[in-house]
């Protein structure tokens, strides 16, 4: 029989002389910046328009077809959630997404081969804008409902399905697959004071990571029989935002950032329990 475990190395007296270096890394304040050898020095090269923006949650970079892109949700009353378009200059506001809706996050993803945003607000359920090559813009689709204050959105695939993880602070995150043109529910998770849903996955198993700002955290591990998440491990973060991982050549981690402590890191163990 073969298990895996998610155990933490990162804690209290526990830092071997390899992970002493790695705390003195994260710990680095300035991020270095890798040019060619032909640069002699580094400099702004775009400035976003503030008037624009005025309280930025969130931000999504993509590309379409040979252009570049990211989109800024603005969370603020008044705010106006925008697209920029780069263009060898620099980048610079393409179009107006979203206003007066407190946008909290925003997620690219390809939908049936076209692609698409999600938009999650605070005052709204999440709604969906699709690229129009004829427009060569993003034209309003839809939205999902039953879904309001969300505050992140994260899709990811299994196999060939795909599926949005929808985080709520207040009442339950949702998971939800794509089906006939449109996203259904599939799974609700108690999530209050959760600030985050993460899916990631490690070697072929799928797990989601519900952060708690006033208990445990929970992993939960994709059961393939029954087509839903089940309870895995809880692990104790202060007030978690993120959850990332990193894989080495033979070893995998997932770095969880905190709100109020240090960020923790935890190994992706296999165990074999037939030997």
């Amino acid at each position: 029989m073969i298990t895996s475990q998610v155990s933490p190395l990162w804690g209290a007296n526990l830092l071997s002389s390899k992970m002493r270096c790695l705390s003195l890394w994260l710990s680095c304040s300035v991020v270095p910046t890798f040019t060619s050898s032909m640069t002699t020095k580094a400099g702004s090269i775009s400035y976003i328009e503030v008037s624009k923006i005025s309280k930025p949650n969130d931000i999504e970079a993509f590309q379409i077809s040979s252009d570049w892109f990211f989109v800024i949700a603005d969370s603020s009353k008044a705010g106006l959630s925008t697209l920029y378009k780069w263009n060898d200059n620099g980048f610079y506001s393409y179009q107006s997404l979203h206003e007066w809706y407190r946008d909290t996050d925003v997620e690219f993803l390809d939908l049936d081969g076209k692609a698409h945003l999600i938009l999650a607000s605070r005052s709204q359920v999440p709604v969906i804008y699709q690229w129009s090559r004829s427009n060569q813009k993003f034209i309003l689709q839809g939205e999902i409902p039953n879904m309001e204050d969300v505050v992140v959105v994260k899709h990811f695939r299994i196999k060939e399905e795909l599926y949005l993880a929808m985080t709520r602070y207040i009442g339950d995150s949702k998971v939800l697959r794509w089906g006939t043109k449109q996203f259904a529910e599939i799974q609700a998770l108690p999530s209050r004071g959760s600030m985050i849903l993460q899916p990631f996955s490690f070697k072929e198993r799928y797990y989601l990571a519900l952060g708690s700002d006033y208990t445990f955290s929970q992993i939960y591990l994709w059961d393939e029989d029954h087509k839903i998440f089940d309870r895995f491990k809880e692990v104790y973060i202060q007030a978690p935002r993120s959850f990332t991982v990193v894989s080495t050549d033979c070893r995998d981690f997932i770095f969880s950032s905190s709100f109020k402590g240090n960020t923790q890191i935890f190994e992706h163990i296999i165990i074999d329990l037939s030997l």
